[in-house]
């Protein structure tokens, strides 16, 4: 499934500034808000959404407008200029960068996998401006705070940025997990992004942050998301048997389970590492 990577080609400045919010959210939290505002905003009403095609579901806030809801993606916009995308995906070849480089079969860009989070969210930036013809944002990151997460998620973090491009200055804030290049060479980037004005940003950010607590991907289509581009050739059967599962496919699947299972306790849920079984970076027992 990797129609899902298209959702994220709005406004392609948006884009831009909502993939920098990505890799910013970092500090997403509480803490990257004044005291003032944290408190004044106690808890958020949400009515709850589910997209048509009961991919993803998400809680949406009074006086905001949900403009996208399909293949786990949902996007909604709010009435002082916010803009919330959860679940956009991008898929990258593992290779040089080259600003304005379309890539075919479905890949978006090419990008070396060995690149931080900040220079990769950088490259999709360019890429994005080069494509529609304008300069680059100006970006300054703020913060940015790796999430703990096993190896079979890859590299996962929450980030905080100031930007700045002809709309002028915003502000966006995110979480962004870049996923193992699979046997094709691609990876996925997937990421829950919000951006707003930056005059509005300190009142605009509990309100992002409670949606991105509520999204919602059921376990089948996680599982579905979360997987290769590329999907590996079928294990050769054992023994020359009459078909059914060999150990290499229940071990796939179990992996793929445990991939779905610690994405949406690290990533979505936000659980602490205390609380998090090993298998998914924690301490408690699976």
């Amino acid at each position: 499934m990797h129609k899902d990577r298209r959702e994220y080609s709005l406004p392609l400045n948006a884009t831009v500034v909502a993939l920098v919010g990505i890799l910013m959210a970092a500090g997403c939290h509480a803490a990257q808000q004044p005291a003032t505002a944290a408190a004044a905003k106690p808890s958020i009403q949400l009515q709850p959404y589910t997209a048509p095609d009961q991919s993803a579901s998400a809680g949406v806030p009074s006086g905001w407008q949900v403009t996208k809801g399909a293949e786990t993606v949902i996007q909604m916009t709010g009435p002082q200029g916010e803009t919330v995308f959860l679940g956009d995906t991008i898929v990258a070849k593992n290779g040089p960068f080259q600003a304005g480089q379309r890539g075919a079969n479905g890949i978006d860009l090419s990008m070396p996998y060995t690149a931080t989070l900040a220079q990769k969210l950088t490259m999709i930036f360019q890429q994005n401006a080069a494509v529609s013809g304008k300069p680059a944002p100006q970006v300054t990151f703020n913060s940015a705070t790796p999430i703990q997460v096993p190896p079979i998620l890859g590299q996962c973090g929450r980030f905080v940025a100031s930007v700045s491009d002809a709309k002028g200055p915003m502000k966006v804030m995110g979480v962004y997990c870049s996923f193992p290049v699979d046997s094709g060479g691609a990876y996925k980037n997937v990421m829950l992004l919000a951006q707003a004005p930056a005059s509005g940003a300190p009142q605009s950010a509990p309100i992002a942050q409670a949606i991105f607590q509520s999204y919602r991907i059921p376990p089948a289509m996680l599982k579905k998301k979360l997987a290769p581009f590329y999907a590996p050739p079928p294990p050769m059967p054992v023994g020359g048997g009459g078909g059914g599962m060999n150990s290499s496919t229940i071990l796939g699947e179990a992996g793929a389970d445990n991939s779905a299972n610690c994405f949406d306790l690290s990533v979505l849920r936000e659980t602490p590492t205390r609380d998090l079984p090993r298998s998914c970076g924690g301490t408690k027992p699976d």
